[in-house]
């Protein structure tokens, strides 16, 4: 009888340890999300001028920073 009692001491003791030992599970932040796209109409490039001036042309008529 006295080692049923403690079984079950023990077996009640462990369960409640193992309940607020471990560490609470969190959500995962959400991460943002960079959805890429293809452009309508025309390919282009872009410039990047000495003078600090960006030009953005189609593919088909490129400009110079001059």
């Amino acid at each position: 009888m006295q080692n049923l009692l403690m079984l079950l001491i023990a077996a009640g003791s462990s369960s409640l340890c193992a309940c607020t030992n471990q560490p609470q599970a969190r959500a995962a932040s959400p991460q943002p999300v960079i959805a890429v796209q293809k452009p309508k109409g025309e390919p282009g490039d872009f410039t990047i001028c000495a003078d600090g001036r960006v030009l953005v042309y189609s593919t088909r008529h490129p400009k110079s920073c001059s």
